[in-house]
């Protein structure tokens, strides 16, 4: 376990200097791991159960006790924050190699990021005792930290990172008072059944419902939505439901899904605009379908607009010349404008601090430093009841939770991307 009282670790070098660092510093024995972003199961989405805001418990007692107040019976210090990130320091073995420097990193960029929202805060005057502890990416581990001392007493509680250390952590973590919060992984909330977890990473069915009121808002008279499903993993997933959110946010639309381009093709008008919504994101697939586009598109009359699953923003589109007639747009949850005057002073100060550049990571433990100490400076352990009301428009990400009982807070922002002159653009 780890206790760091709100200072940064003073890094300097590349990487394995940080892991280095880290482990001398802290003496004890965390991935940039994609796959944390995990896909959910097949589900009707999770709007169904929101409601306003949570409800009061008529039995919730408060009771101060100096720094300390007592919530249902429960210790609270009003200015902890337990941080509990996969560093795996435990796995370094003498000395410092590149493996036990990515497996390190995406802990190491979120905590780095944390550290700098809460420096940025503390100017403000919100002061936070900070307890760093590697989770270690262990199951049995996690299970055992809901009854730390230097966690259950924490006023929030942020990580575990990965889907099966969130649901053994938040099984033994006893004060469903104290918010435990997802910040990376995109799996549904309701897998976890936790009702104070907080999920920051929008789910693949969150992206899909945003996306299908947005095509039906781009509906007029004459048009044609065209959903292209590919049978693929990306498809099942992102489609579920699709058709049926659009006809329920614009009765009057006409949708049609096709399971092939020679389908795609006699489906299309000649009088309207083509929506074409593309449930994968396979290179291969996608290339079949905008050489589809292209070849119809050099006939007159046909108009196209194309919508796709986010993993779109990963491929590259050079090779396509007509991309900007088509205006791809694709919802996202990666927000980062460089030339933003915040986001430079941001990467300027993070490269001054640890000598190296800002990852994703970094921006979403920044902008959860902002939003939760922000919000617990104001309302104290009053703050649970506020998630519901505080909106929030970081460097990164955009909140705006909603709650369900029976499995907590989901934030339901999202951004649109369009790609405009070789790259994606914020809408």
């Amino acid at each position: 376990m780890i206790s760091v009282q709100n200072h940064p670790l003073q890094l300097s070098g590349n990487k394995i200097w940080v892991a280095a660092l880290v482990a001398l510093c802290l003496a004890s024995c965390t991935t940039k791991k994609s796959t944390v972003l995990r896909s959910p199961s097949s589900g009707h989405g999770e709007q169904q159960t929101a409601v306003t805001k949570p409800p009061v418990d008529k039995e919730s007692t408060i009771t101060k006790m100096g720094d300390t107040q007592r919530v249902n019976g429960y210790a609270v210090k009003n200015n902890r924050i337990a941080l509990l990130l996969p560093f795996e320091l435990s796995n370094i073995a003498g000395t410092v190699k590149k493996e036990d420097v990515e497996r390190s990193s995406l802990a190491l960029d979120f905590y780095q990021g944390f550290q700098l929202g809460l420096d940025k805060i503390a100017k403000e005057g919100a002061l936070f005792d900070l307890q760093v502890i590697d989770s270690r990416d262990n199951v049995a581990y996690n299970a055992t930290l809901g009854t730390a001392v230097n966690v259950k007493d924490a006023v929030l509680v942020v990580g575990p990172v990965y889907p099966r250390e969130i649901k053994s952590f938040g099984q033994t973590f006893a004060n469903k008072n104290v918010l435990q919060v997802s910040p990376l992984a995109a799996t549904m909330a309701s897998e976890f059944s936790l009702p104070n977890l907080v999920s920051i990473t929008p789910s693949i069915r969150t992206h899909a419902e945003t996306l299908a009121k947005y095509v039906a808002e781009q509906y007029y008279n004459g048009d044609q939505i065209v959903i292209y499903d590919a049978g693929d993993d990306d498809s099942k997933q992102f489609l579920i439901n699709f058709a049926n959110e659009i006809t329920k946010a614009n009765p009057q639309a006409k949708v049609k899904t096709v399971m092939s381009i020679n389908e795609l093709n006699n489906s299309l008008v000649l009088a309207g605009t083509n929506h074409i919504i593309s449930g994968t994101a396979n290179k291969n697939l996608v290339k079949g379908l905008l050489d589809a586009m292209d070849e119809r598109f050099l006939n007159p009359g046909n108009q196209f607009k194309l919508y796709g699953h986010p993993n779109m923003a990963k491929l590259s589109f050079e090779n396509f010349e007509n991309m900007d007639f088509y205006a791809l747009t694709i919802t996202s949850s990666n927000l980062v404008d460089e030339t933003d005057g915040d986001t430079k002073k941001f990467i300027g100060n993070y490269k001054a601090a640890y000598k190296v550049d800002p990852s994703e990571f970094s921006y979403k433990g920044y902008d959860a430093a902002l939003y939760f100490g922000r919000l617990i400076h104001q309302y104290g352990v009053d703050y649970v009841s506020r998630m519901t009301q505080e909106k929030f428009s970081g460097l990164n990400s955009d909140y705006r939770f909603e709650f369900y009982p029976k499995w907590g807070y989901a934030n339901r922002s999202l951004g649109m991307l369009v790609y405009h002159d070789k790259k994606f653009e914020r809408k």
